[in-house]
This record gives C-alpha cells, structure tokens and sequence, in this order.
C-alpha cells in the first residue's frame, strides 16, 4: 500500500472539507466510515452496467465516468460490450490531506487485481468520478506518512497539463519524458503512427483534458499519485476522390452501436485515458495505472 498525506486506513480520522465563499453549504465531513459507507455504491454500479440501467449508472457516477454511463450505457443497449467492471473486494481507503478541491477520497481494492477508484460529493451524495483504473504493475509499499508539502501540490496539478504536452510534442521540444517502457510512451508511438496507417483515409487527433481538475495524494517519500483523465479524439475522412473510408477505425459493431448506422464516410471517436501517475520528489512521472474506454463515435 502507499504512505499517504491523510491517510486513514485506521482510527477513523475525520477531514473536513472547506467552506468555500457564496456556497451554500460546506463540504461533508469525510471520515473513514463515511468513506467505506461510499464504497457499498459498487456493487450496485457493477450491477447497473451489467443490466444496461444507465439512470443508475448515471446517478452513482460524475465527471468522465458519468459520460460513460450517458454513451457507452446507451450504445450497450445496442450491443455494445460496454464497461468491464469487475466484482472488486479487499478494498482500502485513503484520505487526503488537503480536500481543496472540495470532499473527495481514493480507494484501492486488491482483487481481483490492483485497481483504484477515486470518488467525489456531488449533488449531496458520492459519486464515482475516476474508476477502476488497474495498475499497470507491483502496488507500492506503505511507509511512514509525511507533513504535507506545498510544492509538492503545485507540481501535482501540473501533471495532466504535461500529458497533454507531451502527446501534442513528438519532437519533445517541451522536455517532457517519461522513462522506457511506460504506456504514455506508447500511446504516443500510436498517436504518430495512426494517420500514416489509415491512409488514404486522412485522421487527425485532437489531445484534451477529460475533467477539470485532476486528484493528488502526497506520497511518505516527498512524491506524489496522481488521477487523471485525458480525451483523444480521433477524426477520420475519405481520402481524396473517395466517398467511403478504406480503413475504419472502429468496426462495424461500434459505430452501429453509437449511431445506429452501419457505415459512414466521416467518423469521429473519442476514447477516454484515465490514469495514474507518480510524480517523484525530483518531478519525474511515471505511469502506473492506466484504463482506456471507448466514449463516443459520431457519423456523417
């Protein structure tokens, strides 16, 4: 497990949130009990994907994961498969810190393997913003937990803007690297090479971020895990003189699934990176979690 800023994974602390100017009332007192409270919402969230109840799957959700259960629950009823959630147990929760983005907490359940889930106060109940998002390897060992570092804070909001630097950079004139093996490399190498295989379809990627803001917990040895979400949209058109698209990128099943046609000359996907990083004292990110869902296609 991770050493944490706030972390209650005993003694059932209480973190109050702030109470923020012109509101009307402040944040929830968030509280190991309350938190784990939270969690009972999963089982019912597995059950609502499962049986296509997408007025549930929207009610337990916010941020990216709700637009999921606004696309991808409707386009299920069509066939699509959908999210995969798992029956996920042997969960732990972290509390932050510093709840200056309003009352929010992660957890980590350990089977059926590693995954983290991050969950917001919203609408005056919790709601799944972030989840799950597998690790990509080992879980990290828990150590002593540290003061909070204000610098450390700063760098973490930075994180989501540097991806998209980074997957918008191939010639990495921002300086902004990730070590060798890591997904977010690898997602770039696709970024580059997608319209040269598409051709003589011509596709464009658009890089953006998926929510406002991202979540950080400050790590026992000066770093930092980071959750976040980023959009990649993909726009793909005929090649000239053509009226057809010679190699989709969605097969027939999806785009049926999403527009209820069966072919298009001009289609447009999005597909939602939700991620992990952990940015050392030093700054350096690495990816260690990372899920990837299909959002949205549209077709004319």
């Amino acid at each position: 497990m991770l050493g944490l800023v706030g972390l209650v994974a005993c003694g059932g602390q209480s973190v109050a949130g702030p109470v923020l100017e012109g509101s009307e009332s402040p944040s929830p007192v968030l509280s190991l009990d309350v938190a784990e409270g939270a969690l009972q919402a999963l089982p019912e969230l597995r059950e609502a994907w499962k049986t296509s109840d997408c007025e549930t799957v929207q009610s337990l959700t916010a941020g990216p994961e709700r637009e999921l259960g606004t696309t991808v629950c409707s386009a299920k009823k069509q066939g699509l498969g959908g999210v995969d959630f798992s029956d996920y147990s042997d969960t732990e929760v972290f509390l932050p810190g510093e709840a200056d983005d309003g009352a929010w907490f992660t957890a980590l359940a350990r089977k059926p393997d590693p995954a983290y889930f991050v969950f917001v106060h919203e609408d005056g109940v919790w709601q799944l913003e972030l989840g799950p998002i597998p690790l990509t390897g080992k879980v990290p060992p828990q150590d002593s937990v540290p003061e909070g570092a204000a610098e450390m804070v700063v760098k973490s909001r930075l994180v989501p803007q540097q991806y998209l630097s980074y997957l918008t950079d191939p010639a990495g004139v921002s300086g902004i690297t990730f070590p060798a093996g890591d997904p977010v490399r690898s997602v770039l190498a696709e970024l580059l090479r997608t319209p040269r295989k598409a051709r003589p379809d011509r596709v464009s990627v658009d890089v953006r971020l998926a929510t406002d803001s991202s979540r950080a917990l400050l790590l026992d040895d000066g770093g930092a895990l980071v959750f976040h979400a980023i959009k990649l949209v993909f726009t793909q058109k005929p090649g000239a003189g053509r009226h057809a698209l010679r190699h989709p990128r969605y097969d027939t099943a999806e785009v049926k699934a999403f527009t209820g046609k069966a072919k298009s000359g001009h289609l447009t996907g999005s597909e939602i990176l939700f991620l992990i990083t952990k940015v050392s004292k030093a700054g350096k990110m690495s990816t260690i979690g990372l899920r990837r869902e299909l959002a949205h296609i549209t077709a004319s």
